[in-house]
């Protein structure tokens, strides 16, 4: 009899049952002598997907590694997986993490796992019962680890047993419409609280116009300077980006300063706002005049976020 270790996950919207459905089923392969509890992470590879919920488990089998994986896609396949884009989402994954000491290279198998030393979700529930591979997942950055959390910690105990799948596209229309909302009725807070979505939209001051869609750019108006004959120089406003959604700012990297010259199309930073990305750009020459805000700062709608001086 080999030891295999085994990695269950799904994404699916009955996530959690959907995996402990498939640990039971490992049973028709072997003894499963040990398993994880239910652990909750963020998608690898291919970020815009539901979060995942994973396993491990410990498989006393006599199927060789070759029958073992031609097993596990049969259970796969019977547990509704159907075919996607690679590291897209599933409906049941199952993969053998390693195999006794086994080491092999084979068309579609590889053992150990090739990237299971890169991959906290699969590290962090196999350590847990396999304590062979703390040393391995003390190798993966605090971070890393701290990203795949058991499931009654990451969603509550109640969401542990049915995955709620937020419709992002439909949430993020629900901010804009909230912001927008705000703005043209000179609101200073706006809160809703509806199907389980909750949206609060907070103001400094009235806007007096909606925002930019795209580029988030006002002009400040200001003084022209006065040259020495006293003519008014032709010298371009400050722009200032704004957000136009209410959430938390990250600046890109490498993180811009004030004095930064730029040129071309740069990503400056994005605000997040219910799990979505929404970038702050800018398109052309010019020089970061002023920073307004700092990295992970809470922002409004409407809130300036860099000064630019245009360039010719």
């Amino acid at each position: 009899m080999a030891l295999a270790r085994i990695g269950v996950g799904s994404n699916a919207e009955d996530a959690a049952p959907r995996v402990e459905r498939a640990l039971e089923a490992l049973s028709a392969l072997g003894t499963v002598v040990s398993r994880s509890r239910l652990y909750g992470s963020k998608p690898w590879g291919e970020g815009d997907q539901p979060d995942f919920v994973n396993a491990a488990a410990l498989l006393e089998t006599s199927l060789s590694p070759r029958a073992l994986l031609d097993a596990l896609k049969m259970l796969e396949t019977a547990h509704g997986r159907v075919p996607t884009y690679r590291w897209g989402p599933r409906a049941i994954d199952l993969d053998i993490l390693a195999y006794d000491d086994l080491e092999l290279r084979e068309e579609g198998l590889h053992l150990p796992h090739e990237r299971l030393a890169e991959r906290a979700f699969a590290l962090v529930p196999l350590a847990e019962i396999d304590p062979t591979y703390e040393a391995a997942l003390g190798q993966l950055t605090p971070a890393a680890r701290s990203e795949v959390l058991p499931l009654d910690q990451r969603i509550g105990a109640e969401t542990a047993r049915r995955r709620v799948v937020v419709d992002w596209e439909q949430s993020l229309k629900r901010v804009r419409e909230a912001a927008e909302f705000c703005a043209s009725a000179g609101l200073e807070r706006f809160r809703i609280d509806e199907d389980g979505l909750e949206i609060e939209v907070r103001r400094s001051a009235p806007a007096s116009r909606r925002p930019h869609a795209l580029d988030n750019a006002d002009v400040i108006p200001a003084a022209a300077p006065i040259a020495a004959n006293g003519a008014v120089e032709n010298e371009p406003h400050p722009t200032v980006l704004k957000a136009d959604v209410v959430g938390i700012l990250r600046l890109s990297r490498p993180a811009v300063t004030e004095g930064a010259e730029l040129d071309g199309e740069r990503e400056l930073a994005y605000v997040e706002a219910l799990g979505v990305r929404n970038p702050i750009r800018w398109s052309g020459r010019g020089r970061v005049a002023s920073v307004f805000v700092g990295d992970g700062q809470p922002v409004e709608f409407g809130q300036p976020l860099f000064a630019i001086d245009p360039r010719a």
